[in-house]
């Protein structure tokens, strides 16, 4: 069987199935998107539904690469969740800073941020002290801050 195929709308042939196969194995053929044509085809098809054309085996996949996930040591250096004083001292410390209620919270904060400060002290693998000392900062600018706005509420 003759047949002739088109790439990208070029015509080529007649060639024999053994030559296409070959063309196909040398790469020089690209298998999706050729189409082909014999005698008693009664119109152009995709290259591969050819009875006797070889299409060349794909490549192997490549393994899969998992991303190595973080370790627990960096997880805990930016979230100290095994030092959960410090992480609430931080929250707290934070939202401290809203008037009013900020010193509901102020209290709290600079306790826990000393507790937390002294849990990562004592210990290597809890860390924290970053949130600790934020928690015990923020929370002291609130008191600081809200005792300010009550005095000077007060003096008018």
């Amino acid at each position: 069987m003759q047949l002739h195929i088109a790439i990208q709308g070029q015509r080529q042939g007649p060639m024999s199935i053994d030559e296409v196969n070959a063309q196909l194995a040398q790469g020089r053929i690209p298998t999706e998107s050729t189409l082909a044509w014999h005698e008693g085809c009664p119109e152009w098809i995709p290259l591969w539904q050819v009875a006797g054309v070889v299409l060349p085996s794909p490549p192997a996949p490549a393994p899969a690469t998992v991303a190595p996930a973080a370790s627990p040591d960096v997880l805990s250096s930016v979230i100290p969740y095994r030092n959960p004083m410090a992480l609430l001292a931080y929250y707290l410390g934070i939202f401290s800073l809203i008037p009013v209620i900020g010193l509901l919270l102020a209290l709290p904060a600079i306790v826990l941020g000393a507790l937390g400060l002294g849990r990562s002290r004592r210990s290597a693998e809890a860390k924290g002290k970053a949130h600790a000392w934020t928690g015990i900062a923020t929370g002291t600018v609130s008191v600081v801050g809200h005792v300010i706005l009550v005095v000077l509420a007060g003096a008018r």
